[in-house]
């Protein structure tokens, strides 16, 4: 059952006493999935969501659920929709890996700029007869491009102020929220939130219900592997970077999903294609019905990249 919550970018979900998924609404400008979590005289966020607007929206949220304005507010990697909003958190602090504050200091800027240069032009295309972007999925990409050239200028780009190796344990008096990384596999390096009593996991972008997952700044096989050591937790919920709350079985969803993209890049390799021929591979049918299909081929053409040389090698 949601909660009302006064925000036009996100729905609240209770998951468990004291901890609640921030759903990103269709239309509205925080894109990516958030938590709230009650430690017990400490409250966490998990990802700041896309905007300044949507974040000062989730900041308020977690204060009226949690009864305190949060302290701690987790970047699960460094993509701009999980970290521009963290500028409106007015007194907390942001943590996580060391590898992701690097990346938000070496990419984040130029990103945002990159994307408020590009969107206008893409807005246009949307709605136009040689749209990539299916019509299921055009609100929230709408929401998107609008969030971004919607941002007051210049964004305050907040890096994590807190890092940590390989995991930080949060802890107040009702729980402990254990921060974790197993390395990088949507992006340079992807921080995974686990409440160990509870077994849920908030995945960040390691894990989107329903919607195909960006692979345009991964590795898949390593991904694979990250999810793998995930499932091991044996978490029952998770809550996702785009999508639904789902069980901890859609994990293995999105391993098998990464699989079968090897397998296609594989197969257009040994076929000897190239990789304009690669990328017009047809999505796999259980696939078929997932949001942002436009991804696909983007997905196709990197695990293409990255497999070439060693499945050549391999073919020799």
């Amino acid at each position: 059952m949601a909660v009302r919550a006064p925000s036009r970018h996100f729905r609240v979900e209770p998951i468990a006493p004291g901890v609640y998924a921030a759903i990103a609404t269709p239309t509205g400008y925080g894109l990516c999935n958030a938590g709230i979590i009650d430690l017990g005289g400490t409250t966490v966020v998990f990802d700041a969501m896309l905007t300044p607007m949507a974040g000062a929206d989730l900041a308020r949220a977690a204060e009226r659920l949690t009864g305190r304005r949060p302290t701690w507010i987790v970047n699960s990697h460094w993509h701009g929709d999980h970290i521009w909003g963290n500028s409106a958190f007015a007194g907390g602090h942001v943590v996580s890996s060391g590898r992701v504050r690097t990346e938000v200091l070496r990419r984040s800027r130029r990103q945002f700029r990159d994307c408020r240069r590009d969107f206008p032009a893409e807005l246009d295309r949307l709605d136009g007869p040689d749209s990539r972007v299916a019509v299921a999925d055009r609100p929230r990409v709408r929401g998107w491009f609008r969030g971004v050239l919607e941002t007051p200028r210049p964004l305050r780009i907040v890096p994590p102020e807190l890092t940590f190796e390989d995991a930080l344990v949060l802890t107040g008096t009702r729980r402990s929220l254990h921060l974790i990384t197993y390395g990088g596999g949507h992006s340079p390096s992807d921080v995974f939130g686990y409440l160990p009593d509870e077994r849920i996991v908030l995945t960040g972008d390691l894990v989107m219900v329903g919607l195909h997952p960006s692979v345009g700044d991964g590795w898949p096989d390593r991904w694979e592997r990250i999810l793998a050591r995930i499932e091991g937790l044996r978490p029952d919920r998770i809550v996702p970077g785009h999508g639904p709350t789902a069980s901890g079985r859609w994990i293995h969803a999105e391993r098998t999903y990464l699989g079968d993209l090897l397998n296609v890049a594989r197969g257009a390799i040994r076929r000897h294609e190239s990789l304009r021929e690669a990328v017009r591979a047809p999505i796999p049918t259980r696939y078929r019905a997932w949001g942002f299909a436009f991804m696909f081929p983007e997905n196709v053409a990197r695990a293409f990249r990255l497999l070439g040389p060693r499945t050549r090698a391999g073919l020799r």
